[in-house]
């Protein structure tokens, strides 16, 4: 018995295998791109770390010979212009990953919303997967004696299985765009199964850096 009641057989009437497969795979290798683009100038240069370990030396070297007191005056003047030059560097240096982040986070924006266009584009108005409802028997309606056409019985079915993201879920909603009217409410578009195929493998992307670090 499982934790969430679900129904063991989907009573689809329109289902694009190749389709779904494809959009999953896709949303698996852009979303692993764009990680690896992120990670890369998000993080700090070689560079960036030579000068931080350097300014942590200075600063050490500075310190014990302050500690030695008049005597080492000269030496101490000389690291400590040292460590401000270094810290100046560093600064500077960190800005530039700053200003490269905000160009990163920009063009991969800029990126989604083509994707997500091009997705749009090439399966509008196609529906990857969509309910049956004339297969959907639904014992307390019949007990009812209540007339409720297929789109109703597909409608409920599909808002029930997907609660809440049929409520409230607007991407998905604009996911469906184009679709016929009497199936928008009972089936998933392309979009959805890319983003899906994004979200999941984004959060296995998470758990692997989070076991790696360890």
């Amino acid at each position: 018995m499982t934790l969430l009641p679900h129904p063991s057989i989907i009573p689809y009437t329109i289902v694009h295998s190749t389709d779904i497969a494809l959009l999953l795979a896709f949303g698996f290798v852009y979303e692993l791109a764009i990680r690896l683009y992120r990670h890369k100038n998000e993080s700090r240069t070689s560079r960036e770390r030579k000068v931080h370990i350097h300014l942590a030396t200075l600063r050490y070297e500075a310190a014990k010979k302050r500690a030695l007191g008049p005597s080492a005056f000269v030496e101490t003047s000389k690291l400590e212009r040292a460590v401000l030059a270094t810290e100046k560097e560093l600064e500077k240096l960190k800005s530039g990953r700053e200003a490269r982040i905000a160009r990163t986070a920009k063009l991969i924006k800029k990126c989604n919303l083509a994707t997500n266009i091009i997705v749009m584009l090439m399966y509008y108005g196609v529906a990857m997967l969509a309910i049956d409802g004339s297969r959907i028997i639904d014992e307390n309606i019949a007990s009812n004696d209540e007339i409720i056409s297929d789109v109703e019985r597909a409608s409920s079915f599909w808002k029930g299985l997907f609660f809440p993201l049929t409520y409230h879920g607007m991407g998905y909603k604009i996911s469906q765009y184009g679709i016929e009217s009497g199936m928008r409410a009972s089936c998933v578009g392309a979009l959805a199964v890319f983003w899906a195929a994004r979200t999941t493998s984004g959060e296995m992307f998470e758990c692997a850096i989070k076991w790696l670090s360890r």
